[in-house]
């Protein structure tokens, strides 16, 4: 009986799945016992981005020489006009400028075929500018209101008319290809871009905020020390890190994460004995590493790929001021010296007239391909 039971179970189950069969083909047309395939899909590619070419340029045209010198503009003072009532020191009339010398100056530098850079991609030879134009670095010390600062307008933080950086923007507005790079060496002993005035509009905004404004801009904020002294006279190593070290640190309190990359010597000044620690090192726990030290100078910087350049002797050319000197920024756009760095307009390569050759160290390229014509 058993037998029979287990035979009678097994019919009907061959039937229920006889039927099932049966209507699977009927909707799907296939058959049930072998379950439709799955393609699987041929791989597709992920579209990747391909860098734009590097337009060809006529060199014989164009002339690069990307072993050439470099001018680093240094700037202090800037004011109106000089009262002819008022005495001003030598001093002061070397180093300070008008707003509309200024103008008047980037107007002519544009003329000449110049363009702005940074000092960071100076630092890293990575200067981009268009071929066949020439770089410029502006570098300000002291980080005085007259070079940027605040107010408040309508209430909101705008930058003061009155100061550098406006003549700069403006510039920029109308001279857009000219670019807009600047490097502001800060004391944060003090308090940058900021002082107390008797009359005119007042200056406004923190710290925090004067210097995030700058940034927001654009612009390059380098170590100065932190209360401007004179490196020569320190000498010990702890008072040098603590000079480098704690502006290093005010300054991420004012900017979380903003680091310094060069450093400007104080008074143009150094101590030779001690001067690894300006290079590098650690105060209360905050490291510091300044990939180039820039001098108070007086000739055009030599290119990157130079034998001879150094990072952590970078000369500079002082701006010329009301009273003008030799060797001063007007005095070598008169009197240029052979040879001029003239961009080739491409980021990858180093190009160099065969006369220049020897000016290129290729140990110093970073990569970039050598070309020569």
């Amino acid at each position: 009986m058993k037998v029979q039971r287990l035979v009678i179970v097994l019919l009907v189950l061959a039937v229920i799945v006889g039927v099932e069969a049966v209507l699977m083909t009927h909707f799907t047309g296939e058959s049930a016992s072998a379950p439709p395939a799955t393609a699987t899909p041929e791989p597709t590619a992920v579209p990747t981005e391909t860098p734009a070419p590097t337009p060809e340029i006529d060199l014989e045209a164009t002339k690069p020489n990307e072993a050439g010198e470099v001018p680093i503009v240094m700037f202090h003072m800037f004011v109106d006009e000089l009262d002819p009532n008022e005495s001003y020191s030598d001093d002061f009339k070397r180093y300070t400028q008008s707003f509309s010398y200024l103008k008047e100056l980037m107007g002519r530098l544009y003329d000449m075929g110049y363009r702005m850079t940074s000092m960071n991609d100076f630092l890293n030879n990575s200067i981009e500018v268009e071929a066949g134009y020439k770089p410029v670095i502006f570098t300000f010390d002291d980080g005085t209101a007259s070079q940027f600062s605040l107010i408040e307008e309508n209430g909101e933080l705008v930058v003061n008319p009155e100061c550098a950086v406006a003549v700069m923007l403006d510039f920029y507005e109308e001279h857009p290809d000219f670019g807009l790079e600047g490097t502001f060496y800060i004391n944060l002993g003090g308090s940058p871009f900021y002082e107390e005035r008797e009359s005119g509009p007042q200056l406004a905004g923190t710290v925090q905020e004067r210097l995030q404004h700058l940034i927001d801009l654009g612009f390059e904020i380098g170590n100065h020390t932190y209360s401007h002294c004179n490196l020569s006279s320190i000498s010990d190593a702890d008072t040098i890190i603590r000079e480098v070290g704690q502006n290093q640190a005010a300054m991420y309190e004012a900017i979380d994460g903003y680091t310094f990359t060069s450093f400007s010597l104080p008074f143009g000044i150094t101590s030779p004995e001690l001067f690894e620690h300006i290079k590098s090192g650690t105060y209360e726990g905050v490291e510091y590493r300044n990939l180039g030290v820039v001098e108070v100078g007086w000739d055009p910087a030599i290119s990157p790929v130079n034998p001879d350049y150094d990072p952590y002797s970078i000369h500079r050319i002082r701006g010329t001021g009301f009273m003008a000197e030799d060797c001063d920024f007007e005095w070598w756009l008169a009197n240029p010296r052979d040879p001029i760095y003239v961009s080739d307009g491409d980021p990858n390569t180093v190009t160099v007239p065969q006369a220049y050759t020897s000016l290129v160290d290729e140990s110093k390229l970073g990569g970039k391909q050598l070309r020569v014509y």
